[in-house]
């Protein structure tokens, strides 16, 4: 099952639940007779209409979570940017960008995530969160799309960045650092021996990088496990093409 056939199925599961909403406060109206038990009764169906209503919101954010982030499939990551960008809603549209330039990092199309990034942030309407994530991908993905960045310009752009909530701006610095250290200055860097995440890209892009790491150390065997297991994944995924790069160089 895709996005768009996703979000059809509880689209529907919506109009169900009003339907068959109305229908009852329909009957409640017909059928029965005193005004203040009728009155109950209607008030009960409302809020059970709206318990169903938080259940079908909380089930369909769940299974597009699972759909787009655990199972990462890429054609509903299109469906999804291409329909939100469309809305009427000025925060599914702000979601549906940040999600483009995620997409676009993933893919290896980094000028477009810089592009899209840098374009999206001169929203001053932005809310924190959006604007922190849309900081980090862009100076992530300035990094990989430049092969000549030396240190001390890597310092300057980290000491410029401004990213509200703390965690992701230590997230964001440490992962800076590493992502130099192993793709430009071709050093070992420990960042993501330890590093867990739930959601499918981020568990492929540690084991990239751990095996980049491995690389750089002289551990042929773990690197070439770590780069044939990547090997097998999407291959739109820029770290798929580079680890395929790697293992039959």
């Amino acid at each position: 099952m895709n996005y768009l056939e996703l979000r059809k199925k509880y689209v529907l599961y919506r109009y169900v639940a009003i339907v068959l909403a109305v229908i009852s406060i329909l009957c409640i109206a017909w059928k029965v007779r005193d005004t203040t038990f009728q009155i109950l009764l209607i008030l009960l169906v409302n809020v059970l209409l709206f318990l169903i209503m938080l259940f079908i919101k909380k089930s369909y954010i769940g299974a597009g979570t699972k759909l787009l982030h655990k199972d990462l499939d890429l054609p509903s990551w299109r469906q999804y940017i291409e329909h939100n960008k469309k809305s009427n809603r000025a925060i599914m549209q702000t979601d549906a960008s940040l999600t483009s330039v995620s997409y676009s990092y993933m893919t290896g199309d980094f000028k477009a995530a810089i592009k899209e990034a840098t374009e999206t942030l001169a929203n001053t309407k932005l809310k924190p969160k959006y604007r922190d994530l849309l900081k980090s991908y862009l100076i992530r993905s300035t990094i990989l799309a430049r092969p000549d960045l030396n240190r001390e310009e890597l310092d300057d752009m980290l000491n410029d960045l401004t990213i509200s909530d703390p965690i992701l701006a230590d997230k964001t610095t440490n992962t800076c650092y590493a992502l130099h250290d192993l793709t430009i200055a071709h050093k070992s860097n420990d960042y993501f021996e330890d590093l867990k995440n739930d959601f499918k890209y981020q568990k492929l892009e540690i084991c990239y990088y751990q095996a980049l790491n491995a690389k750089i150390k002289g551990q042929v065997n773990k690197s070439k496990e770590l780069f044939s297991k990547l090997a097998q994944e999407e291959q739109e995924l820029y770290i798929v093409k580079k680890a395929k790069e790697f293992l039959y160089s």
